[in-house]
């Protein structure tokens, strides 16, 4: 494999090519010859991808408005999402069998021809490197689709979904759900009515009862993960908080597939613009969801990468500020607000979640424990989310959930809330289409006082799965 010529030509598209985590080459093929791979005729990948022998497989480009569109006769998995179709963008990942595609771009300027034996070409070397970057973190998300997970409502029984917040469909702009409608401010009567209050990073808050104190990792993960939940609450009465260990400041910005308007500038946005936006994104989803209280923590937002993800929780941990410190802050912020329930991700388990969120699991049991010990009689209820495409990891331990299947008021609000996150594909695109799918929240009681008067907990049901 290493010893072939790449096709080389002007204009032609180029794709970095890794095997078994391990750069290959940079290969380049005519934008003239666009069949991509296909054993039933000579194409361009069919001598690279050695051991790699899908004989019903068609991969072909296709040029559509002045964009380059990867088009497959059957479902391929593109940046970890299953589709036929994806307009390609720099970095993209292609995965097939032990290989994966890296695209590089779109190029008109004459390249050597000549082999290229294990090394990528010092002119496309940082644009590549760029892009491996991200590749172990997205292999998780394709290693997550690979496990058959039921749901209680075994919608389409499909055999791959994704784990991180990304239904199994490939992510086209020309199908934005809910584009029609969608408002991404809050209304004046929402902000006239808003109780909302935000704390910043080091600001103390002013101690106040809170009936349910949720927990999460990333500005979205509250509207992803806890957004049918807020919104029942608040529907019934019940005053709740919000705490956010991060401001998503590593992430991925949707541009150019968000509107450009006064909060969204034509431009993709980085550290810091990006973190400011997405807090403001936050803001206006909890005053949706009719939250009383935000509190960021602004911690570090970790990039996905291979060196993050493989990183032990203690490293993780120590660079936040260490264990101690974070459980503490948590056990302090618990005692401010005094709730009656506290809501958190779960920790490392079978279901494999993102590393961040895994390890807000982890500091909210530890600090839910202390929080118990220090405060007896306070707490009624301890409850942990689980991905509601991943119930298979919890056998046959009782769960509890929200169903907004006949719910069109909730599931309205959670969508809003949702459309908020413009900068974030993974709630405003991915998160919409979950959420027509799996209309539910599900939950694991962890903790139970012996005071059972709580009406918090018939906002949940028990769950049959």
């Amino acid at each position: 494999m290493k010893n072939k010529e790449i096709k080389v030509s002007s204009p032609y598209l180029s794709f970095g090519l890794i095997y078994k985590k391990e750069k290959q080459a940079l290969l380049n093929i005519d934008a003239q010859d666009c069949t991509l791979y296909d054993k039933k005729q000579d194409a361009f990948l069919n001598s690279y991808l050695k051991g790699f022998n899908d004989r019903k497989l068609s991969l072909r480009l296709i040029k559509d408005a002045g964009k380059w569109q990867i088009v497959s006769n059957r479902e391929v998995l593109v940046n970890g999402v299953a589709g036929r179709k994806r307009y390609l963008k720099d970095g993209d990942l292609i995965y097939l069998g032990e290989y994966r595609l890296v695209f590089a771009g779109y190029f008109e300027e004459e390249v050597p021809q000549k082999p290229v034996r294990g090394k990528v070409a010092k002119k496309k070397i940082f644009r590549f490197f760029e892009a491996a970057a991200v590749i172990l973190g997205i292999s998780f998300l394709w290693y997550c689709t690979t496990i058959n997970h039921k749901s209680g409502l075994d919608l389409n029984e499909q055999s791959q979904v994704s784990t991180d917040h990304e239904a199994s469909q490939t992510y086209d702009t020309t199908e934005e759900p809910d584009s029609l409608d969608y408002q991404p401010f809050i209304t004046d009567e929402e902000r006239r009515e808003s109780s909302l209050l935000v704390y910043a990073p080091g600001e103390n808050p002013t101690p106040q009862k809170l009936d349910i104190l949720f927990i999460h990792t990333h500005p979205d993960d509250e509207s992803l993960d806890y957004g049918l939940f807020l919104a029942e609450a608040a529907a019934e009465g019940e005053s709740t908080g919000v705490i956010i260990f991060t401001d998503g400041d590593s992430g991925f910005d949707k541009y150019p597939d968000r509107p450009i308007d006064g909060i969204y500038p034509d431009a993709e946005l980085g550290v810091p613009d990006l973190s400011k936006i997405r807090v403001e994104e936050a803001v206006r989803a909890l005053t949706v969801l009719n939250a009383k209280v935000y509190v960021r923590l602004g911690l570090w937002n970790r990039p996905y990468t291979a060196e993050e993800v493989n990183k032990n929780l203690h490293t993780l941990l120590t660079e936040w500020g260490g264990e101690t410190f974070l459980v503490n802050k948590l056990v302090s912020l618990m005692e401010i607000f005094n709730p009656d329930v506290i809501v958190s991700p779960d920790g490392s388990s079978a279901a494999r979640e993102h590393f961040e969120h895994e390890a807000v699991g982890y500091l909210s049991e530890k600090a839910v424990n202390l929080y118990i010990e220090r405060n007896p009689d306070k707490l009624r209820s301890y409850l942990k989310l689980v991905d509601v495409q991943q119930l298979a990891a919890y056998g046959d331990i009782p769960l509890l959930d929200i169903d907004a299947s006949e719910n069109g008021i909730l599931k309205d609000i959670k969508r809003r809330a949702l459309m908020m996150h413009q900068t974030q594909a993974d709630a405003s695109y991915f998160g919409i289409k979950r959420l027509q799918k799996f209309p539910l929240e599900y939950y694991i009681m962890v903790y139970n006082s012996n005071n059972t008067d709580s009406s918090i907990l018939t906002l949940l049901a028990p769950s049959i799965h």
